[in-house]
């Protein structure tokens, strides 16, 4: 009898050719992620496909603001590649760019109006703002479609990246915007170490890892 075996899932560093894919899992994946619902807040009777639009705007403009720095991972095998994502940004030194920002939620404040979106990222700086100094790699997005969960995939997206900080001896950080993930990035190493209230949205887990030998 043949063993049924599973064969280990791999992964490669994405490209520019990438984003669009990227972006378009993101936005699936992150459907119903509480910070992205309260930023896209659309009031009492919310259209899910503008919902769905304005993500997609917002993960491709923050891609886009991220190229030549930020390192994105998604899955080697073909028939997997836009099942899911993540997005890495490496060590930076207090002198290193990091991502643009500028087109983040441009479409967004067109849609929504400039007023509403800044008062909600407002309300988000209590989480911008608290990730360590201590240099580290950050997770910024990790998900998969929802038709792919349960396979490992997001698992494998994150450990391409917690075994180089394992290697090089650097620390990992992440906000979990959705708590539910809590037991996936703990299964990985990462603690809660904290918790960045947002005014009118969710609490949000604030969690490191410490490099592991």
């Amino acid at each position: 009898m043949v063993a049924n075996l599973e064969l280990p899932i791999t992964t490669r560093v994405g490209d520019d050719a990438d984003i669009p894919a990227v972006a378009a899992t993101l936005a699936e994946a992150f459907a119903g992620d509480p910070v992205l619902a309260f930023l896209l807040d659309d009031g009492p009777a919310p259209n899910p496909v503008r919902h769905q639009a304005l993500a997609a705007a917002l993960f491709a403009n923050r891609l886009l603001g991220g190229r030549a720095i930020d390192e994105i991972v998604v899955p080697g095998d073909l028939g997997d590649r836009r099942e899911a994502a993540a997005v890495w940004v490496p060590p930076r030194g207090a002198n290193d760019s990091g991502p643009d920002y500028t087109m983040v939620g441009l479409v967004n404040r067109t849609v929504l109006g400039a007023e509403t979106m800044d008062r909600r990222l407002t309300a988000l700086l209590p989480m911008l703002e608290a990730a360590p100094l201590t240099p580290h790699w950050y997770l910024a997005f990790v998900g998969t479609r929802a038709s792919a969960r349960g396979r490992g995939l997001a698992s494998a997206l994150i450990s391409a990246v917690t075994h180089k900080c394992d290697a090089s001896g650097v620390g990992a950080y992440l906000e979990s915007s959705d708590p539910a993930n809590v037991p996936l990035y703990e299964r990985h190493g990462f603690l809660v170490t904290g918790e960045a209230v947002i005014v009118g949205g969710p609490t949000v887990p604030l969690m490191w890892r410490d490099p592991q030998r």
